[in-house]
């Protein structure tokens, strides 16, 4: 019985934490440089604040409107962290 209980234990963490996403690969479109604002899958325009921009990403110097992006939106869908170009 314990074992059965071990089990069902078990599946309800792992089935909490798929659900829960708690990150999720995004794809979006620069749309301002200055603030710099990332429109996310054609829905969603997310602003400079709610944007984590790597080392890498922010050494680009020829950035410009229409970039492509990949990002990952972390636990709780509030912030995005910008990977790289495409």
């Amino acid at each position: 019985m314990s074992q059965e209980l071990l089990q069902i234990i078990k599946k309800t963490a792992i089935d909490a934490v798929e659900t829960s996403n708690p990150m999720q690969i995004a794809f979006g479109t620069i749309e301002s440089l200055n603030p710099l604002v990332v429109k996310i899958e054609q829905k969603l325009s997310i602003g400079e604040i709610f944007l984590i921009q790597t080392d890498t990403f922010k050494r680009y110097t020829d950035k410009k409107i229409g970039d492509k992006l990949v990002l990952i939106r972390m636990q709780g869908g509030q912030q995005y962290l910008i990977l790289d170009r495409m």
